[in-house]
């Protein structure tokens, strides 16, 4: 008090009173858990723990409260004590404390209302998988993720988010630490890299992504350093390996040959081969090698990967690197290796902070030109005299490839030999401008070049081992072609971000502006007739002695965009949040070009409220969740809005004169952003001490506005642009339950998902549109799936003459033409004759009940872990010569699963009487087009299963290490489908869910056996 006055001083630093706080975080199992943060309740983070999961902290006084936090574990919160404090956290399974990554930040699964699934990277470590797709598979609830090839040099899978909502791609964005990146960037990507996956599935949680979110969003972050903590060195390896596994099988060539003959016999033909023919084959059954065999080998994977991390007071580092190299299944040395680099810097200085992440991807492919290698291998029957090269080296023909040896060219026939380096930058400079507002700048950069050369070398080949002359050459034009490509993907953000507690309210805004531009540059020259031994032009060509077909190409777009949050909580337990962006894109015209996507979200926490109270003891935490928005959709190419040309060199030849031509494709200018209107409601729980949890989610997906390529007569010269003339409903749900149990030394951890969606045309140019290809017909039509299958059903065999002639026959065929033992079809519409009138709508190929299952036990220093996937409902369509013995006189094969065909004593088949290739019998059974090539596609398939023991740690640090674990695992190991001879995971559509059907071409399913090693320094 002075001269009567009451002065209030603020109390100056120190005087503070710190009270200094220690301890050890450790998990149930009494492991040190490292990288927790450590904040007061109500207040600032305060630290973290280091790699001995030890922490040293100062408080404001003893009655202070410290809450624990780390990914992958529940939140803590403990009052302080003296001396030191031991904290034990227990591992979380989608709890309400789990941190979530969302679009420009994180939050906690309580407090978000938007649909969110978040795949830790515990879930992907040491699994045999080529990149972060595969990695994926089973890990949530319609996350459908359909192989195509399982060749490592053209590895091809369908990422997909909740089904099917668009004609055009419905492939999910990509965002990598913050920045919107090009679809190829996420296989690049080394999956022993990677934090979390954050999997966007609603207009919530996407509508700030805008006018590329309509597919749903994947953000993944990647690791990094801790602060507080000294270097840690962790070195992970595994190798193995990769069992091609054929699933049909060819008969003997014995049986072969009779079965042919048998085929022509049945329509009054000669038969091809001669009884002492059909002895001989039996009499050398023990020599017979199919070629298809023979031009497949295990080949070895390996995979390795070593990162330093750590951090000071003010700053956190991580370097990592590693090495793949998958070897191909085929003969020839082929496969891919890809490397690794990166770096994870952060340094924070007063009120700033920096941070910098730096990646180098180089992949190197070498890949074998022999395309058609297995359709040519796997339709030659097992005769023992075909032989593909003979014991004097010489390669030869048969009767049935008169002009293509498959194991020549993969040995001696050329190579595309390709390199690709991917360069990316992510550098953000972040200021505090005051309590609780934050200032983001960042500049990010993709930058990729491709280079690929493909050299097709001449191979002679011989009639028989004795023949002195070549009877013809493979690739005899000797073509080489030489293949660059430089893209770059630039973006610049700038943002607000604001987050202030007041009491029990809290608000959240975020405002950001930003720019993407992206560039790609190409070009490819080829060469024919090049020199047989450097592979360099000759001259004397018949066009020009320099190139043919050679082409560049320049694509250049860019987006700027506004975006933004709001977000307001009321005790976490009633929370609301609103999310915008506006995006113009150079894609379409400039008055069209901007597009507006809102959303809104609404989240309850009924546990919270008092009337809960009495349940409190079975339901922990019970959530109500909604959300409704618009997203966008701008997939496609640029420049469609003009009419475009596009020059190619040396186009054709006219009096041996190279001359350029010029295709072109109409415009559209009027084009307009594809727009989906998304409607989810979900719930989340937990019960008996967050033991078991459940989330369960309804969606609603109307895409308006859809792109669609008209169709035109092929006399037109030209195609026209797409314009917006669809519309589809997509809706669906989806489950994840999660269950955890400790009895005694066991700890067991359950957890499954499980999703369904089903899509519907609402509009349609026509209102229908059917396309065929190789007798299997697809429609898009309004009230059905897109690209249902559509086609002829099978009402059985004739049985006898007397049902023929009175049955409804295809159009053109009479009763004489047929036999018993031939297909018979439904006259649908009862006129007494089968023509286009009578096809049904036979099924749709997109993957319906798709799941995952994993079960992780825990056992003192062992732990096992197993993942089953697959789906549960799927009409797959096979074609070609694994439904028709001796396909359309291309294969000469009848295989095993082929042999339930109708004869007089076989009246219950399955499949028509045998008859060859051409016959009017043939044309009835297998060219109609019928759900004889339907099959069913559901399968369950053990993924992956592991089991590790880690050394005791007295033990390790003996040896100088902190942690060894060493493990044995196994990839595909058992499958059960309706179907054995086929791979049911194997998927005939692209993104677009267009494509024709399976057939005996696909690469084989390959099983993978393999030990590996955890390492901490």
């Amino acid at each position: 008090m002075q001269d009567n006055i009451v002065i209030i001083e603020r109390l100056k630093p120190e005087q503070t009173k710190a009270m200094p706080v220690t301890g050890q975080v450790v998990d149930e199992s009494g492991l040190p858990v490292p990288g927790v943060s450590i904040k007061i309740k109500g207040g600032a983070l305060v630290g973290q723990t280091n790699n001995n999961g030890e922490f040293s902290v100062q408080v404001p006084d003893e009655q202070a409260i410290l809450q624990f936090t780390a990914v992958g574990f529940e939140t803590l919160e403990k009052a302080v004590t003296t001396g030191k404090m031991r904290i034990v956290i227990k591992a979380a399974i989608n709890t309400m404390e789990d941190v979530i990554v969302v679009g420009y930040g994180t939050t906690t699964r309580k407090k978000i209302a938007g649909a969110v699934d978040q795949v830790r990277a515990s879930q992907l470590a040491n699994r045999p998988t080529a990149n972060l797709t595969q990695a994926l598979q089973g890990a949530a609830p319609s996350l459908s993720i359909q192989q195509r090839s399982m060749d490592p040099n053209g590895n091809t899978t369908n990422l997909n988010i909740r089904g099917v909502s668009t004609m055009n791609s419905n492939t999910p964005l990509i965002v990598i630490d913050g920045l919107i990146s090009d679809g190829s960037s996420l296989n690049k990507l080394n999956p022993a890299d990677i934090e979390t996956v954050s999997i966007l599935k609603d207009a919530g949680a996407s509508a700030i992504y805008g006018s590329r979110s309509a597919n749903g969003v994947l953000l993944i972050t990647t690791k990094r350093g801790m602060k507080n903590q000294g270097p840690v060195i962790r070195l992970d390896g595994q190798i193995g390996l990769q069992d091609p596994k054929i699933l049909f099988t060819p008969v003997a060539g014995y049986q072969n040959a009779t079965l042919k003959n048998l085929s022509l016999t049945n329509v009054g033909m000669a038969p091809q081969f001669s009884p002492t023919q059909i002895q001989d084959l039996y009499a050398h059954e023990g020599e017979e090698d199919w070629y298809f065999n023979q031009i497949l080998k295990t080949a070895t994977q390996q995979n390795y990967n070593v990162n330093v991390s750590g951090g000071g007071a003010n700053t956190t580092y991580l370097f990592s690197g590693g090495f793949y190299d998958q070897g191909s299944n085929y003969e020839g040395n082929y496969g891919i290796k890809r490397y690794n680099l990166r770096s994870n810097i952060t340094a924070e200085y007063k009120r700033f902070k920096f941070s910098s992440i730096l990646t180098y991807t180089r992949n190197n492919s070498n890949a074998s030109t022999a395309s058609n290698a297995i359709v040519n291998s796997s339709r030659i029957p097992t005769y023992y005299y075909y032989k593909m090269v003979a014991p004097n080296g010489k390669y030869l023909v048969n009767d049935v490839l008169t002009d293509q040896n498959p194991l020549a060219e993969l040995r001696d026939g050329g190579y595309i030999n390709s390199d690709n380096n991917y360069f990316n930058a992510n550098l953000n400079v972040e200021a505090r401008l005051f309590d609780g507002l934050k200032f983001r700048g960042v500049f990010g950069a993709d930058v990729i070049n491709d280079h690929r050369f493909t050299r097709r070398k001449q191979i002679p080949l011989y009639s028989s081992e004795t023949a002195t002359a070549p009877l013809v050459f493979m690739n005899s034009t000797r073509n080489t072609e030489d293949y660059n490509q430089q893209v770059s993907l630039l973006n610049y953000q700038l943002l607000l971000d604001y987050s202030k507690t007041l009491g029990k309210h809290s608000i959240t805004g975020l405002f950001g502006a930003s720019n993407e531009s992206y560039t790609r540059r190409a070009n490819e020259i080829k060469y024919k007739f090049t020199d047989p031994i450097l592979g360099t032009p000759t001259t004397g060509t018949e066009i020009d002695p320099t190139s043919y077909g050679s082409l560049g190409a320049t694509t250049e777009n860019s987006i700027n965009s506004l975006f933004g949050r709001a977000g307001y909580a009321y005790a976490d337990r009633y929370t609301a949040e609103f999310n915008f962006r506006y995006d113009g894109s150079s894609k379409f015209e400039k008055a069209l070009r901007w597009g507006f996507f809102p959303s809104g979200s609404v989240g309850w926490s009924l546990s919270d409220e008092v009337f809960f109270a009495r349940y409190k003891e079975k339901v922990g935490d019970l959530k109500l969740r909604a959300s409704y928005g618009l997203l966008g959709n701008q997939d496609i190419d640029s420049y469609q809005f003009l009419t475009s040309y596009t020059p190619y060199t040396n186009s054709y030849g006219f009096n041996n004169v190279g001359v350029t031509g010029a295709g072109f494709t109409f415009g559209t200018p009027n084009l307009l952003w594809e727009v989906t209107h998304t409607l989810n409601i979900g719930v989340d729980a937990d019960f008996f001490n967050k033991a078991l949890t459940v989330s369960f989610d309804y969606f609603s997906k109307t895409t308006k506005d859809i792109l669609i390529s008209p169709t035109i007569p092929s006399v037109f010269g030209t195609t026209l642009g797409k314009y917006n003339a669809g519309q589809m409903r997509n809706q669906g749900w989806e489950l994840t339950v999660g269950y955890q149990v400790k009895t005694g030394s066991f700890n067991h951890n359950f957890s499954g998902n499980i999703g369904d969606s089903r899509n519907k045309v609402l509009k349609f140019v026509g209102d229908e549109q059917i396309t065929t290809a190789d007798n299997i017909s697809k429609i898009t039509r309004v009230g059905l799936p897109f690209n249902s299958y559509y086609g002829y059903k099978i009402s059985g065999l004739f049985q006898s003459m007397e049902e023929l002639e009175t049955a409804a026959l295809p159009v053109g065929m009479s009763a004489s033409d047929l036999k018993p033992g031939d297909v018979r079809y439904t006259d649908r519409n009862g006129d007494g004759v089968i023509d286009s009138k009578d096809r049904f709508v036979l099924g749709n190929a997109f993957p319906r009940f798709t799941f995952g299952f994993n079960y992780n036990l825990n056992y003192k220093g062992f732990d096992f872990g197993m993942l089953w996937q697959g789906v549960g409902k799927r009409d797959m369509v096979v074609r070609g010569e694994l439904i028709e013995p001796f396909h359309e006189n291309y294969s000469y094969v009848i295989y095993k699963h082929q042999l339930n065909y109708w004869t007089p004593t076989n009246t219950d088949a399955t499949q028509p009487r045998l008859t060859p290739a051409g016959a009017t019998p043939t044309k009835n059974n297998y060219q109609m087009g019928s759900d004889l090539y339907l099959f069913e596609g559901s399968y369950i398939r053990l993924k992956n299963i592991q089991l590790g023991y880690t050394i005791p740690k007295n033990i390790s640090q003996k040896i100088g290490m902190q942690k060894l674990r060493v493990f044995a695992n196994a990839q595909n190991l058992l499958t059960f489908s309706a179907n054995s001879w086929i791979d049911p995971e194997s998927s005939e559509f692209d993104s677009n869910m267009s494509g024709s059907a399976n057939s005996a071409r696909n690469y084989p399913t390959l099983k993978y056996y393999g030990l590996g090693f955890n390492i901490e320094l």
